[in-house]
């Protein structure tokens, strides 16, 4: 599967610049990642994965899952085959 990136902490927040990527061209095909894309990368499809990464005091990462859509459903089934511990 192809994989599209974007780094939005560059843009300036503004719709028309998500917009101007094209990436929705690339929704049925690809897994597109936006870092610091929250409130913009929603507007792209109804269908998403919202990842929040939270730092803990020994400095590993707790990564949170926010499903939308499809990905409800897509969660819930990766949750029940591979519990967490």
């Amino acid at each position: 599967m192809k994989l599209v990136h974007v780094d939005a902490y560059r843009l300036m927040g503004h719709v028309d610049e998500v917009d101007d990527l094209d990436l929705d061209s690339d929704l049925a095909d690809a897994a597109v990642v936006i870092e610091w894309g929250e409130g913009l990368a929603e507007q792209l499809a109804t269908d998403y994965l919202l990842v929040r990464l939270e730092r803990l005091e020994d400095d590993t990462r707790l990564a949170h899952l926010e499903p939308h859509g499809t990905w409800t459903e897509r969660v819930a089934e990766l949750v029940a085959d591979h519990p967490i511990h």
